[in-house]
């Protein structure tokens, strides 16, 4: 490059580091003879800096662009030569003209071309914003190049308006983005600059958009227009389209050489603001990527701490083979091992550790087996695997396992993370709830005081002790073992021979609990028996056999005392506080049980008891009752030839009918006794139910009569059957009864009929009726729907008789709606089996 274009060059990349105005300029290009370059050449050049962080210059981009048509000088008429081929240099002030913005109007001074390409770069190079090149190309290009511009650009493949100017020029006109002209959609699609003269249609036409617009540019009068293609390296950038309404103003060839040589500074300064706004993006996407990666590295402490913390394992495997595993603190403290151990059961040699994994079985899983090594090979997600971990040959506690799979780019499985859950402790806590559970069914299961006592140590063992016994008081006033068990049934010998040897003496903890209620742990006990000394060489030899370490001493209290101490000892392991905890929950459920069958046999002795009064009185009562209704008999046959004789038979008959129900009373109460104890005879024989009917209503008519109740039977006839007939009475008796009794002086209609498989009878009264709530407790003992107060009574009919009709095969039920009548039905089979 010659020096004197060198030397050009200097002044503005000075200005382009500082920052400062004048990074556009021109220059020529002198001929080369014998070259390719046999004429002198113009050139426009564009730098733009490229800044540091701190706003320095740290380099400069330069765009160059050939100006290939002949430098001119131009006014307000036609386009004259330019004396002076020289570039002027960017320090010398341009020659003033007498137009508006440096540019000339109608009657303007004469202004070179290449002062007018110059202005304009100089003018370009200081704008810093978009909407100020733009207004820089209105004040600069109008009048010279006419009163009407457009400046259309190429947006991702698509010509769009960007700024159009209007006279005055200067100013931006009408909304961005809107659709170019036919003209300047023309040239864009050509790549050849097009000049129209007119007035004419064509010209109006060219100008309008196609899109409704034709009559408003047609309005505006347009004379000239011409468009030139906005180029750049080859490529299209955009359409500068230009346009005269002023007859001063006419375009022609001339003007269109001048704007295809504007067009290069117009295509040079778009392409520039281009590189300008992608450097920002850069930078800003700099700046978003070191954001980004304050904020990753502030992420990945996080996780590290979260990491540190948190109370579940991590394992963290970056291979497919998962043959090195990572692991937390949390997780290094359940295995005991250094953090930045490999914990990998397929780790080489020399960095495996003493680790197994136990299933449910008892196995040690080899590494495949394995949740995070099965994850890494088959790129699904495993699940909640439970394992006991054991390390250096000692159980560490169960642990829960997940795993899912790490995977590349690619989708294939390079790795995999596992958390592990210890579910130790929760897993103890299940399984005592359970043992609590299932103990406590099973010593629900009796209610007999020495059988309770033998479950409740039987279950001890071997969970919670190896010997375990339940003390209590004996006949004697002795405190003794009433019941023991071991784990070891060889030694189960050796407690029982003890327990009949050992009586506990003053002082011992076991008398002491039972006295107070205070539990003991004693935790490390080198002699349990070590209280006092051993009463035979026999209780020496048997205790040292048994080896005893640890004992819990728990006592059974209940609201009556102490029901007895249960003691649990162990010769493998040293109890704990949960151990004692959960050693005093389980005495707890057990009091429970103890308790119950101690109220149960209570309340067996108290029934025997009552039952056996029930009997002695129901004797009592009818002896005396008997000889009443023997002597009345005699009586009454006797007062027969009496005068007024009907006045002592009245009286005579209602002894008879007391001493009945007397003897009806007594009659019931021993059928209590006897159902109660299971000794209610029963008879069978063949008999006809319809007759055994017709027979009781006929012995209560006169009741029924008295009562005010018809009594209306149908009965079919034979109802043939193998029955207790007086037990069968007595049902009758009584649900008739009943009816006339809550009958309220209506009728009652008895039914007896045969069914399938045997017969039906059916009791129906027209009275108060029961309850829904009443039905269900009308058949139990002592029960009644009404005050006694109105009705009499024991409320053991309706209880005798169910028991009755069920010891007879059959069963009886009511069916009743309060205030409309009760039907009492008893359906029993025609032969009792067994």
């Amino acid at each position: 490059m010659p020096p004197r274009i060198v030397r050009g060059w200097n002044e503005p990349l000075r200005r382009a580091f500082q920052r400062e105005e004048g990074q556009m300029f021109e220059f020529e290009f002198p001929a080369v003879p014998g070259a390719e370059l046999e004429a002198p050449r113009l050139f426009v050049s564009r730098l733009v800096p490229e800044l540091d962080k701190a706003g320095r210059g740290r380099s400069v981009w330069g765009f160059t662009r050939h100006l290939e048509r002949s430098r001119r000088r131009f006014c307000s008429g036609p386009l004259s030569e330019d004396p002076s081929p020289s570039v002027p240099s960017p320090r010398t002030p341009p020659p003033q003209s007498s137009g508006r913005g440096g540019s000339g109007g109608p009657g303007a001074g004469v202004l070179s071309r290449s002062e007018l390409l110059g202005r304009m770069n100089r003018a370009l190079a200081s704008c810093a914003a978009r909407e100020d090149m733009f207004r820089c190309f209105g004040r600069l290009l109008l009048p010279v190049m006419g009163d009407w511009c457009d400046l259309d650009v190429l947006r991702d493949g698509v010509l769009q308006r960007a700024a159009a100017f209007r006279m005055p020029h200067g100013e931006l006109h009408g909304p961005r983005g809107g659709p170019p002209s036919l003209l300047a959609q023309r040239v864009a699609r050509t790549a050849a600059a097009e000049l129209l003269q007119g007035p004419g249609e064509q010209v109006s036409a060219a100008l309008s958009s196609g899109n409704g617009d034709l009559a408003h540019v047609r309005e505006a009068g347009p004379l000239d227009c011409m468009a030139v293609p906005l180029q750049l390296g080859g490529q299209l950038v955009g359409v500068l389209s230009f346009a005269t309404r002023a007859p001063e103003l006419r375009l022609d060839e001339e003007r269109l050489t001048l704007a295809e040589d504007l067009a290069g500074c117009v295509a040079l300064a778009l392409e520039t603001d281009r590189l300008r706004h992608e450097l920002e993006r850069n930078r800003s996407a700099e700046r978003r990527v070191e954001t980004l990666e304050r904020e990753l590295q502030r992420q990945a402490a996080d996780f590290q701490t979260l990491l540190d913390v948190i109370p579940v394992g991590i394992g963290i495997a970056h291979d497919a083979g998962c043959r090195h595993i990572r692991q937390n603190p949390w997780f290094a403290r359940l295995h005991g091992l250094p953090i930045d151990s490999n914990i990998s059961l397929g780790a080489p040699d020399a960095e495996r550790q003493p680790i197994r994994y136990l299933d449910a079985n008892g196995r040690a899983l080899p590494p495949e087996e394995l949740p995070m090594q099965l994850a890494a090979s088959t790129g699904q997600e495993v699940l909640d695997v439970e394992l006991e971990l054991e390390v250096n040959g000692q159980r560490r506690g169960t642990l829960v396992i997940s795993a899912v799979p790490l995977f590349d780019e690619h989708h294939q499985p390079r790795g995999s993370i596992g958390t592990i859950l210890d579910v130790t402790a929760r897993k103890r806590a299940m399984e005592a709830q359970r043992f609590l559970a299932e103990s406590s069914a099973v010593l629900s299961q009796s209610l007999d005081p020495e059988q309770t006592s033998r479950t409740l140590v039987r279950l001890c063992v071997p969970s919670l002790a190896n010997l375990a016994g339940f003390w209590g008081h004996w006949p004697d006033g002795s405190i003794r073992p009433l019941s023991v068990a071991h784990a070891d049934e060889a030694a189960q010998a050796i407690a029982h021979e003890l327990a009949q040897h050992f009586s506990v003496p003053e002082g011992h903890p076991i008398r002491e609990a039972m006295a107070t209620g205070r539990s003991w742990l004693l935790a490390d006990l080198e002699n349990l028996f070590s209280w006092f000394e051993p009463q035979s060489e026999l209780e020496r030899a048997l205790r040292e056999r048994l080896g005893i370490r640890s004992v819990m001493i728990i006592p059974l209290s209940t609201a009556h005392g102490v029901a007895g101490v249960l003691t649990l000892a162990s010769s493998e392991r040293t109890y704990t506080e949960d151990d004692f905890t959960f050693a005093k929950e389980y005495a707890a459920h057990a009091t429970y049980a103890i308790d119950n069958a101690r109220l149960y046999r209570e309340a067996r002795e108290a029934i025997s008891l009552r039952e056996e009064f029930l009997g002695i009185a129901g004797h009592e009562l009818r002896t005396p009752l008997t000889a009443l209704q023997l002597g009345l008999q005699s009586l009454a046959r006797q007062s027969a030839t009496a005068t007024k004789a009907s006045d002592l038979w009245k009286w005579i008959a209602s002894c008879q009918r007391q001493g009945t129900r007397l003897g009806k009373l007594v009659g019931d109460l021993l059928d209590v006794s006897r159902i109660t104890s299971g000794r209610l005879p029963m008879e069978p024989e063949e008999m006809d139910l319809s007759a055994l009917v017709e027979e009781v209503a006929a012995r209560m008519g006169p009741e029924l009569e008295k009562a005010g109740c018809a009594l209306v039977l149908k009965l079919e006839s034979p109802l043939a059957g193998q029955w207790d007939r007086s037990r069968l009475d007595q049902v009758v008796t009584n649900l008739l009864s009943n009816a006339m009794k809550y009958g309220q002086g209506h009728p009652i209609e008895v039914t007896a009929e045969a069914i399938a498989g045997g017969v039906r009878l059916r009791v129906r009264d027209e009275g108060i009726g029961i309850s829904a709530e009443d039905q269900a407790r009308i058949f139990e003992r002592f029960e009644r729907a009404v005050p006694d107060r109105h009705y009499g009574g024991l409320g053991l009919g309706l209880w005798i008789s169910k028991q009755i009709v069920t010891c007879l095969g059959g069963h009886i039920h009511v069916e009743s709606e309060q205030g409309h009548g009760s039907s009492f039905t008893v359906e029993l089979p025609r032969k009792v089996e067994g």
